[in-house]
């Protein structure tokens, strides 16, 4: 009964390990070293097509959008938030559509555990919410989460904004890390939040 057992759990273990290397492999088929984001010591991944850029040329960039103005007024004020907290951080885009971007800066390190993680989780909610009343769109938070990863503890928001028939995906991840805190703010038009990359966080 004992060898059954034993080989039953091993098969179990076998299988389950299949299984995510086999996930793995499907979701980082469009992920490329070129598009690796390197920020305090961490790593991480985004697909191909996103480019480290300027603030500079992203307001450029955003100046050539002609249908979406109240999205266009949106990531501008998010990049004056950010160049106001005056932090390192860094800029991705993606080259096809300006309105997919990523935002990743320094932020205070956070000691987390799972009370402080859903009052973080709260607190950034109904500041976005209060937020998005004073820019006129709709807001609808999707998730809250928090995790942890070999080096990093992570609390995730996901949210949606919304105007007219325009809307557009956000997640916001703070990461407590042994290299400090960051900050990730990831805007995309497609649904596209980079949860499995920001698991895989690494320190080199």
């Amino acid at each position: 009964m004992k060898k059954i057992l034993l080989l039953l759990t091993v098969i179990l273990l076998t299988g389950c390990q299949y299984f995510q290397d086999g996930k793995q492999k499907t979701k980082f088929t469009n992920f490329s070293k070129k598009n690796t984001i390197e920020f305090r010591q961490n790593t991480i991944m985004l697909t191909k097509g996103y480019e480290k850029t300027s603030p500079e040329e992203f307001k450029v960039r955003l100046d050539s959008l002609s249908n979406s103005p109240k999205f266009k007024n949106i990531a501008l004020e998010e990049l004056k938030k950010i160049e106001g907290k005056n932090v390192d951080f860094q800029l991705f885009v993606d080259e096809k559509n300006v309105e997919n971007y990523v935002f990743i800066y320094a932020c205070d390190f956070y000691q987390l555990d799972e009370h402080r993680a859903a009052t973080v989780v709260e607190a950034l909610s109904r500041q976005l919410k209060d937020e998005a009343n004073v820019q006129e769109v709709r807001y609808k938070r999707i998730h809250g989460r928090f995790f942890f990863t070999p080096t990093s503890k992570i609390v995730k928001l996901k949210y949606l904004k919304g105007y007219k028939l325009e809307k557009k995906y956000q997640a916001e991840y703070i990461v407590a890390s042994r290299s400090g805190g960051i900050g990730l703010l990831i805007s995309n038009l497609e649904n596209v939040d980079f949860e499995n990359s920001i698991k895989r966080l690494a320190v080199k």
